[in-house]
């Protein structure tokens, strides 16, 4: 690689020696932003990329193109919405603005996606792909960086390179145009840990081959000097391209190593000398190309020469994208152009299968693409595995929901209403249930109730809900009032009676009278008709003496050896006044049972 504008800078005190020289040379370099057109692009119509743009009217749309170098002035007016800026996996601490930034990197992508500027794009660099995206990955250093010396630097650059092919790969580059081996750069010294590439390096090559990207590689820049082999060049599926001059010759620097795959423009006029590393003091050996400060400078190059080869795989990515990095890689070896002298198979060394021609390649991947054409896209749905044919109905609900997209949200809303119908009834089914099996158990209940004595029943209606059991105490005295009682006569038997309601609502008091009175003592008779509401439990004093004495109290010895009765038949409605009952063996108190709304009896 060659930077002829930093070359000239730092020259100058040798060319100060002949005026003539050095006023020719920085006019024509400083002058190269105002002169950059279309026409002085010579190695377009060299390649016969108008004949492939023809071919190939994409122009490389659809296509990233990574770049992995010193990163990408994204800013350049021929580059303006073309570059995708990524991260810096060199660690270099070299940043845009810097003066060891960008200028390879800016020079790389403009050959390949520069699109120019002013009216048609007549101005500026036009690449060979000015429809494809750059994507500008940082991994290495610019040739005439300082830090190149630095050993601690350079080793961890081909990890860098290895870390950014992976990065392009997951990011959707298709093609990725691969940096100089760090370890020839500048002024590295002997046995750079940088060189010869690294087992990372070559695993991301085969990362990227495996997951069909096409990887083009500069063959090297220093053919005139120690020629050593340049990775990731020389990595087993990578295009590496040596450089040529405008005369259609090897450049006095490029790498002439067996693994270069073909040759591309990467210097201009020859030099008359090949100084160190390859560079030349003669600023028309350059290609003029965009430069990170906004302008252009020229560059010679294998690294050029690549970055043209590139920009020739993005169009054929394009055009056919089906095809595979073998093809692709077939149809721009194989249409090359024989070197000069060329005999039969055999080529000189470094020159591979011989020029590049990017109007022969796009003819040769369209005859691939003839032979190997593009899948059909499947117009039908796939054939089902042989399988129980589906029921009407389940075809019929598939083919609704292939036509229409909300079937499957209308199905679900009609189960759940169907689901919650079901759980609707459920519950109503429950609850009607429940309240039928309450209203049998409340039958059964007014039956067992209705068989029972009269003293259990009104037992059990005092008790609001408790049961009612035979075990229960049984009341010294069971009171049975009647619901219209007749008051006793107050004079001789044919004086009238009197009827009044006895309760609240007509009924009878439900009052415990104190228990202990044994049944020998006489009974004590309610009292006058005016006072029996609210003398009735209780007035002993008030008893008449003129009542007649109870059977019970006549003949005490008979009722006291009596036995007990458990239970008592209900006593018919008397209107003669309460009757008294006894029951030697009862232990509970008196209790008055009323016929009070069919109560009593």
């Amino acid at each position: 690689m060659t930077n002829v504008a930093r070359l000239l800078r730092g020259l100058l005190p040798v060319l100060a020696a002949s005026a003539a020289a050095t006023a020719v040379a920085l006019p024509a370099a400083a002058a190269a932003p105002q002169a950059v057109t279309r026409s002085s692009q010579w190695w377009l119509s060299s390649l016969q990329v108008p004949a492939a743009s023809r071919a190939a009217p994409e122009a490389g749309k659809g296509v990233t193109v990574a770049v992995l170098s010193t990163g990408v002035d994204a800013k350049h007016q021929d580059l303006a919405g073309t570059v995708i800026e990524g991260p810096d996996f060199s660690k270099t601490g070299r940043a845009p603005g810097g003066s060891y930034w960008g200028a390879e990197g800016t020079a790389v992508a403009s050959l390949i996606a520069g699109h120019g500027h002013g009216p048609g794009g007549s101005a500026g660099i036009t690449g060979v792909a000015p429809g494809a995206k750059i994507l500008s990955l940082q991994v290495t250093l610019e040739y005439d960086d300082p830090l190149n010396s630095a050993a601690a630097i350079t080793r961890n650059l081909p990890a860098a390179i290895a870390a950014g092919i992976r990065y392009a790969v997951g990011r959707g580059a298709t093609v990725i145009a691969l940096p100089l081996d760090p370890g020839t750069l500048g002024a590295a010294p002997a046995g750079d840990p940088a060189a010869g590439g690294s087992a990372a390096e070559r695993a991301a090559v085969s990362f990227a081959l495996a997951r069909n990207v096409i990887l083009v590689a500069p063959a090297g820049d220093n053919g005139a000097a120690t020629d050593s082999v340049n990775y990731p060049a020389a990595y087993p599926g990578v295009i590496a391209v040596g450089a040529t001059s405008r005369t259609g010759e090897l450049a006095l620097f490029t790498n002439t190593g067996s693994y270069v795959a073909l040759t591309a423009p990467g210097s201009g006029t020859t030099p008359d000398q090949a100084l160190s590393g390859g560079m030349t003091a003669d600023p028309a050996a350059g290609l003029l190309v965009a430069a990170p400060d906004g302008g252009y400078e020229p560059l010679a190059s294998s690294d050029m020469s690549a970055a043209l080869t590139a920009g020739v795989a993005a169009l054929i990515r394009s055009r056919y994208p089906w095809l595979t990095v073998a093809e692709v890689t077939q149809a721009i070896e194989h249409s090359a152009t024989p070197p000069p002298g060329a005999a039969g198979n055999r080529v000189a060394a470094g020159w591979g299968h011989g020029a590049l021609d990017a109007g022969a390649a796009l003819t040769s991947a369209a005859a691939i693409a003839a032979a190997h054409p593009a899948p059909a896209p499947p117009t039908t749905q796939p054939a089902a595995p042989a399988v129980a044919p589906a029921t009407t109905g389940t075809t019929h609900r598939a083919a609704a929901r292939q036509s229409d997209p909300g079937g499957l949200l209308r199905s679900l809303v009609v189960d759940l209403a169907v689901a919650a119908g079901v759980l609707i009834a459920c519950l109503v089914a429950a609850i009607t249930l429940t309240r039928l099996r309450r209203r049998a158990r409340r039958a059964k209940s007014d039956v067992r109730r209705a068989g029972r004595p009269a003293r259990i029943v009104g037992r059990a209606r005092h008790a609001r809900g408790q049961q009612a059991t035979l075990t229960a105490p049984v009341p010294a005295r069971v009171v049975i009032w009647p619901s219209t009682p007749a008051l006793p006569a107050s004079g001789a038997s044919g004086s009238s009676q009197a009827s009044a309601p006895l309760g609240k609502h007509g009924g009878a008091y439900r009052r415990q009278r104190p228990a202990g009175n044994p049944p020998w003592q006489p009974a004590t008779p309610p009292r006058s008709p005016g006072s029996l509401p609210m003398m009735l439990p209780a007035q002993p004093a008030l008893e008449s003496a003129e009542q007649p004495l109870a059977p019970w109290e006549q003949s005490p010895a008979e009722f006291a050896t009596a036995p007990a009765i458990d239970d008592v038949a209900p006593w018919p409605v008397s209107n003669t006044g309460p009757m008294y009952v006894w029951n030697p063996s009862a232990t509970g108190p008196i209790v008055a049972i009323g016929n009070e709304e069919g109560e009593g009896g």
